[in-house]
Order: C-alpha cells, then structure tokens, then sequence
C-alpha cells in the first residue's frame, strides 16, 4: 500500500506571519532532500505569497476566488494534481487569513472522505503574539471575533514575534490562550531567533492526526467579519534601467499607510520580479517587514509589481487609493507603468462545500 501524503493545515489571522514560516519549513525539508508541496489560498488572484514560493523552487498550487472550505473540490484536485507530478512526502496548505470553522470544513472531510490517500495533521495556527497583547481578540470586534475563533478550533497554537515580548508577557499570553483552549498544545516561535521551529517540524513528522470536534461558529458574524475588509489584488508592468527593489517598495506603503488607520491595515504587500530579483516586503498595522529576497535587491529592466492589500475599507475607495498611491511614487521615481489587473472587493458569506460537526 502506497504511503499516504502528509496534509497540514497551518492557518491564522492576516499578518501572523504564515508564509514566512512555512517558506522556512519547506526550505528545511527541501535541505532533507523530501518531497514537498504548498497550496496557497485567497479569496481573490494572483497572489504575491504564491510568487514568493514559486520563485524559490518550490512545487506550489493555488485556489483562489474563496476559502479552501468553499472550495474543497478546488482544493482535493491541487492535492491530486502535486501527488501526481511531484509525489510529495508533505503538503502544506495555507487557507486565507480570514478563514476559519476549518476543522469541521477542512480537516474532517479530508480525514472522511480521503483518509486512504493524506494523513491529516492536527491543526496548526498561528496567534500574532503581540496582537494578542493589543486586544485585538476582543469578541466584541468582528475581527477579534474571527482571530478568537481561529485560536479555540486549534489543536497546535504557536504564538509568533516572540522577540518583540517579554518573558513575563509571553507568559501571560499562554494563560489568556490556555483559557481560550485548554486542549491544544502551546509552542513559542520567532523567526528572528528560531524559537520553536523544531518543535513545529516534529508536528509535521509525527503519526499524529487531527481529532478534535468543532467550535461551533456564528455564521453571521463570520461573515460581517470578512465583509469588512476590501481585498485588493493588482499587478503593474514597467521598464526601468535601475531601481531598488526595497525603496520602492516602501515609498509605496508608507504613501498608503498614511491614508489608513494602523488598526485597520490587517496585511498589504508588494512583490517586485525581474530577471535578477525577486523581493516581498509587508505591512501589518504599522509595522514593516522584509519577506524576502531572491537573488539582488536591485532589479532593472522588464519588471512586475504584484499589490496585495487587505484593509478595512469600502473596495471602490480602497482601490482609488492603491491606484493613487502606484501612480505617486511611479511619476516620482520618473518610471513608466501599466496596469496589467486589478480587483477590489469584499467577500460574500462563506458557504462550505462540507461541514461535519
């Protein structure tokens, strides 16, 4: 009998910082020389996480247009289709932000109705440990609302940005989540420092399977939740001799950073491609981070920027001051563009394809 391909979910809140980590992990498993595969997620396209993979080599399929629970077909067939052509020990799937009711929409369907052919791995989300310190788990908000949700259907809850807490913070924040879901397993992780990598590794490599029952959900407000926010996917093609990647990049979001409230920035990132380079720089609230480079930070020549942003905002607003903000910085930095796509909305109410409960 054929070895069951490894399925682990590894889902959080806009911004938790699950691209970066599952980059890492699959960066490590490829060093092991075993097979891997990731499907991204998003309510929309052409998404600037599924580039920051692709670029580094590593086998990677899409669902977008809604959740992975909205699309579950969608998301058996990228299954198949990376099980066929790469026969992967491991795949990593990442459902968007926002998404959440994934054990009774996501891991118990696939343990049902396709247990033969995927071992499903035990839940695995991400808690944005300083978020968490802000209050932005506070039930009352619709955001809060979906982050709590997230953090009580967990079976592993790894609190990130560890390196911008204290001990005693840290701490506290495992109580308050001990609370929130006495049965799941607590692990600590920074990026910076690697805190708690290896322990989220042993999570993929062990027998272990999901088996928790579902937290139930109140639909309405999930769905309120997502409206809230516009979601903006563009891509802009131009042509320069010379420019920096990351200087860029930040004129960008900072111009649009100073249009919005820092609470209401839940992620926007740009990606710029060229034949030398690829970068990834974010914004989450107030905060800006480096996702990564591929190859120089400086590219020249045929380029693509691909906008990704996710802000509470009306989507015909949010979309005038993205394309205001590409066209500032664009005639500033005398470069000549064209918009290849855009699109802005809100997402409609979710609608899974299962729900076991």
């Amino acid at each position: 009998m054929a070895k069951k391909t490894r399925m682990v979910l590894i889902g959080g809140f806009l911004g938790a910082g699950k691209t970066t980590l599952i980059n890492k992990m699959a960066q490590q498993l490829m060093s092991e020389k075993r097979r891997i595969g990731i499907i991204t997620n998003d309510q929309g396209q052409l998404l600037v996480d599924t580039e920051f993979i692709k670029v580094r080599g590593i086998d990677v399929e899409e669902v977008p247009g809604g959740c992975f629970c909205c699309n579950f077909p969608k998301l058996i067939e990228n299954a198949e289709r990376l099980v066929d052509n790469v026969a992967p020990e491991y795949i990593i799937a990442e459902p968007v932000g926002s998404c959440t009711d994934l054990i009774a929409t996501v891991t118990l369907p696939l343990k049902k109705y396709y247990g033969d052919s995927f071992s499903t791995a035990p839940l695995i989300v991400l808690i944005d440990g300083p978020k968490l310190m802000e209050n932005a788990f506070d039930k009352d908000t619709l955001g809060g609302y979906l982050r709590s949700h997230q953090a009580e259907e967990a079976e592993i809850l790894v609190i990130t940005k560890t390196d911008l807490l204290g001990k005693d913070d840290i701490v506290s924040l495992e109580k308050k989540l001990k609370g929130m879901n006495p049965d799941a397993d607590l692990i600590r992780y920074s990026a910076v420092s690697n805190e708690g990598f290896e322990k989220i590794m042993d999570v993929l490599g062990s027998n272990k399977t999901t088996g928790r029952r579902p937290v139930e959900v109140d639909y309405d407000k999930y769905a309120d939740a997502e409206a809230e926010l516009g979601w903006y996917n563009g891509v802009f093609l131009f042509n320069s001799k010379a420019y920096d990647a990351y200087d860029l990049s930040m004129a960008m979001l900072r111009d649009l950073a100073g249009k919005y409230s820092s609470k209401d920035i839940a992620h926007a990132k740009i990606a710029l491609t060229s034949s030398q380079s690829h970068t990834k720089i974010s914004l989450i609230g107030n905060e800006f981070s480096i996702g990564g480079v591929h190859g120089s930070r400086f590219g020249k020549d045929e380029s693509q920027l691909n906008f990704n942003a996710r802000i509470v905002s009306e989507p015909d607003a949010l979309r005038r001051s993205i394309r205001e903000t590409v066209e500032k910085v664009m005639k500033a930095k005398n470069i000549e563009y064209r918009m290849k796509f855009d699109d802005c909305f809100s997402p409609g109410r979710p609608n899974p394809t299962h729900r076991l409960v």
